[in-house]
C-alpha cells in the first residue's frame, strides 16, 4: 500500500544558523535536552536527502515526503527584506533537492510573513515555478500570528492556488509565565508546542478567516494538536462567551474543524488517539505523516497498523487524502 508522509524536515548550515539567531533574538531558552535520543543521528539524517531518509522511505513503503525546513524556518529570520530574499533561497534549495530524486519528494514552500504580500507572492512562485504543494509555516512570525487583519493576502493566495498551509509548533513566547515555572519538561513536545499550536488555529478559526476565505485549508500535525478531542467544549464555549450571540463567526468552531482543517499523524502514535480523531473528523481529514527524522518511520507506520481500519481506510489515510489535498 502506497504512502505520502507530509511533515517531513531537513536543516542545512543556513537554517542553523537562522534557529539559533532567532532563539537569541527572543531570548527563548533550548527546552530540549542536547543528549536527546540519537541526537547526534539526527543531525546527520537532516541534512541528507538521499542515504538513511531513502533508505527509512523504502523499508517502511512509503513513496513520497513532502519536505520542509525544520523549526523555525525562515519565520525565525528578523527583517522582512532579508526574510524574502531567505525564504527564495531556501525554497530553490529545496526544489533542487527534490529534483535530485525524482518521484520521492515534494515540497512546502517557506513563506517569509514578515511582509505579507511578499508572501503570497513567494507561495505563488513556488507553486506555480517549483511545483510545491503549500505552505509550512512554523508558528508566529516575532510575535503575529496568522489570524492578523494583514495576513489577508496570504489566505487569498492560498486559496487562489488550491493549497493548504500547514502550521508546525514553534517555541511558546509565553515560556516565562507563572503556570510554566519551575516546570521546563511542560515545554517542547511535552505540552508547549501543542497549546501554542492549537491556540494559534483556534485565533484563525474565531478570527473568521474561513468565512472570508472558505477554500483555504489548513493542516495540522500531531493528530490536530489536541483539537478534534474537545470539539463538543469548542462549541459550548463559543456560546457561553457570548461570541456566538454576536456572531463573530458563521458557524460553530467545530464546522470549521471538520470543514477547513486536516491533521497529520505526524509524531502522536497511539492507535487509541487516531482512533478518536477518525471519529471525530472523518477518516477523509486524517493524513499520513512521521516527522522524520525527529521520530522513526517505524513508529508511524506501526500506529496505522495498530488501529482498527479496513483497508479502504488505510488507502485514504496513508495516500488517497494527501493525493486529494496536494494534487499530486
Amino acid at each position: 500500500m502506497g504512502k505520502i508522509a507530509v511533515e517531513e524536515h531537513w536543516m542545512n548550515p543556513e537554517t542553523v544558523r537562522i534557529k539559533d539567531e532567532w532563539h537569541e533574538a527572543l531570548g527563548l531558552p533550548v527546552f530540549l535536552n542536547p543528549d536527546f535520543a540519537r541526537g547526534r543521528s539526527i543531525g546527520q539524517r537532516l541534512q541528507e536527502f538521499g542515504g538513511a531518509r531513502i533508505a527509512a522511505m523504502d523499508a517502511y513503503g512509503v513513496d513520497v515526503q513532502v519536505l520542509s525546513p525544520a523549526t523555525p524556518g525562515v519565520q525565525g529570520v528578523r527583517g522582512a527584506a532579508e526574510a524574502a530574499a531567505k525564504a527564495r533561497e531556501l525554497n530553490d534549495y529545496q526544489a533542487e533537492a527534490i529534483a535530485r530524486f525524482p518521484g520521492r519528494f515534494a515540497g512546502f514552500a517557506a513563506i517569509p510573513l514578515q511582509d505579507p504580500k511578499a508572501a503570497a507572492a513567494e507561495l505563488r512562485r513556488a507553486v506555480q515555478d517549483l511545483g510545491f504543494k503549500g505552505a509550512m509555516v512554523h508558528g508566529y512570525t516575532y510575535g503575529s500570528y496568522l489570524d492578523e487583519e494583514q495576513y489577508a493576502p496570504v489566505w487569498q493566495e492560498a486559496e487562489d492556488l488550491g493549497v493548504p498551509i500547514y502550521i508546525h509548533p514553534s517555541e511558546t513566547l509565553a515560556y516565562d509565565a507563572q503556570m510554566f515555572r519551575g516546570h521546563p519538561e511542560l515545554f517542547g513536545p511535552t505540552w508547549s508546542w501543542g497549546v501554542e499550536t492549537a491556540t494559534h488555529a483556534l485565533r484563525i478559526i474565531f478570527s473568521g478567516v474561513f468565512d472570508r476565505f472558505p477554500g483555504a485549508r489548513l493542516v495540522l500535525g500531531h493528530l490536530g494538536e489536541m483539537l478534534p478531542y474537545v470539539l463538543d467544549r469548542l462549541d459550548e464555549g463559543y456560546v457561553s462567551s457570548g461570541a456566538a450571540a454576536a456572531g463573530r463567526i458563521k458557524q460553530p468552531p467545530s464546522a470549521y474543524l471538520r470543514r477547513n482543517l486536516l491533521f497529520s499523524t505526524s509524531g502522536f502514535f497511539a492507535p487509541e488517539a487516531l482512533r478518536c480523531a477518525i471519529a471525530a473528523v472523518g477518516i477523509e481529514r486524517v493524513l499520513f505523516a512521521a516527522d522524520y527524522p525527529f521520530v522513526e518511520v517505524e513508529k508511524a507506520v506501526g500506529c496505522v497498523e495498530a488501529t482498527a481500519l479496513t483497508d479502504a481506510e488505510k488507502a485514504l489515510l496513508y495516500e488517497d487524502n494527501a493525493r486529494r489535498l496536494l494534487h499530486l
